[in-house]
């Protein structure tokens, strides 16, 4: 691989073009069109057979809310937002209620039907992660929820999206946030009564995976996956989360295209990932053979942050884990190497069908990263040194992996992975 060579003003000019030139990529808006065009022109200029394909997804075209807490005697309007794929307050106006203080999981029991009519939940910590909890938090129905993550202690607003699938199978009440110390405040000064109102107007658009391949000598080998997502959440550009991961893939797509390989590489940007992965699910979907096929995917979500810890997230075998340490660790590359299953990113609808998978992240602060989803996401507070850095490290891994016949380690997933990966799969996602 001594003929191939990263290019970091490339991976910089990528940068630039998603961010700046584009900016917000919000599921189903011409922002993310303009990232799958952009993708697409340039897996073209470096040699790859391209397609797109196009599915349904929710888009947030607007939303206003407006988030007031009762101090002493007066009312006082706080910062807030609402969550891509939830529902209005009732004719877009304001409800009262009764603030009811919740710590989730914990709290989950006490969340039987009716038992919030009238009311006002303010949820600390997740907001649903299993389908209990959201079954029960929607027949518990309250006038309005309004949550806080407890990983982002700060003075400003997070975005999120809901999962697009327990929507659509169980509902969702309105649903706004407010930044952590603001809750913090009022759980001090004892608020008990606030007012939620939730505008949202959202239509159902089309978002796109872009796929390029460059064609192995042995085609009949399982193929290598790569992935990133190119859209964002609301009101920030998502350089960390997710055009870290695209301009990497792009920059491997390029380095790699300069060789020939026994082993087929297809490189998936894929649409609506924030509201649960809703383009790798698709793509699934649509070609199940070819999922099922594949002998590995590589993921690339948020690696880009100054300060941090890499992260490999290894879904697959021991010795698939032990291979891929060795080879970071002679790079220089030392990471973490958690092995548990997580349905939260582009990797799983893989994992779901029994491919193993490498997700590469990058974490800065305990639970991820502190500028996630926030307007902090920005291209100061990426670094391209880093994120070449990893690069470089994970490029002749893969070289070595496209051209073997046999690789040095055993496929497919572990027993306990193969388990949480179809029952994950059937909460999050549905009937495969």
């Amino acid at each position: 691989m001594k003929s191939a060579k990263l290019s970091e003003r490339r991976i910089w000019r990528d940068w630039q073009v998603l961010c700046e030139d584009i900016g917000e990529r919000r599921a189903g808006t011409a922002g993310e069109k303009r990232a799958a065009e952009h993708i697409a022109r340039a897996m073209t200029t470096a040699g790859l057979t391209v397609r797109t394909e196009e599915f349904p997804c929710t888009s947030l075209r607007s939303a206003r809310t407006r988030v007031q807490a009762r101090i002493g005697r007066s009312w006082r309007t706080f910062p807030s937002t609402t969550y891509v794929g939830t529902s209005a307050t009732p004719g877009k106006k304001a409800v009262e209620g009764e603030l009811v203080w919740l710590e989730m999981p914990e709290s989950s029991a006490r969340l039987n039907p009716g038992s919030l009519r009238g009311k006002i939940a303010l949820i600390f910590g997740s907001l649903a992660t299993r389908a209990l909890d959201q079954q029960r938090i929607v027949a518990a129905a309250p006038a309005a929820v309004l949550h806080i993550d407890e990983r982002l202690p700060f003075e400003w607003i997070k975005q999120d999206g809901t999962i697009a699938y327990w929507v659509k199978r169980y509902g969702t009440p309105p649903l706004a946030t407010v930044p952590y110390q603001v809750a913090w405040r009022w759980r001090l000064a004892g608020v008990s009564r606030v007012r939620v109102r939730v505008e949202v107007n959202q239509v159902q658009a089309r978002s796109q995976n872009v796929i390029g391949e460059i064609i192995g000598t042995d085609p009949a080998l399982p193929p290598i996956f790569f992935g990133a997502h190119h859209d964002t959440q609301c009101y920030n550009p998502g350089a960390d989360d997710n055009a870290s991961g695209v301009v990497a893939i792009l920059e491997l797509a390029r380095v790699l295209a300069a060789s020939r390989h026994r082993r087929t590489l297809r490189f998936i940007s894929f649409g609506t990932e924030e509201q649960l992965s809703v383009g790798s699910a698709a793509y699934a979907r649509a070609h199940p053979r070819a999922t099922r096929q594949a002998g590995l995917m590589v993921n690339f979500d948020s690696i880009a942050s100054p300060l941090g810890h890499f992260e490999v997230s290894c879904i697959g075998t021991d010795s698939l884990a032990r291979h891929v340490l060795g080879r970071l660790a002679k790079r220089g590359v030392d990471v973490l190497m958690p092995r548990a299953v997580t349905p939260f990113v582009d990797n799983f609808p893989f994992n779901r069908a029994g491919v193993p998978s490498l997700l590469f992240h990058r974490s800065n602060f305990p639970g991820g990263r502190w500028q996630h989803h926030s307007i902090h996401d920005t291209l100061e507070n990426v670094s391209l040194a880093e994120t070449a850095r990893l690069l470089r490290a994970v490029l002749p891994l893969i070289a070595e992996l496209a051209g073997q016949v046999r690789w040095p380690f055993a496929g497919g997933l572990t027993a306990e992975q193969r388990r949480d990966a179809r029952r994950l799969g059937r909460e999050l996602f549905g009937p495969s």
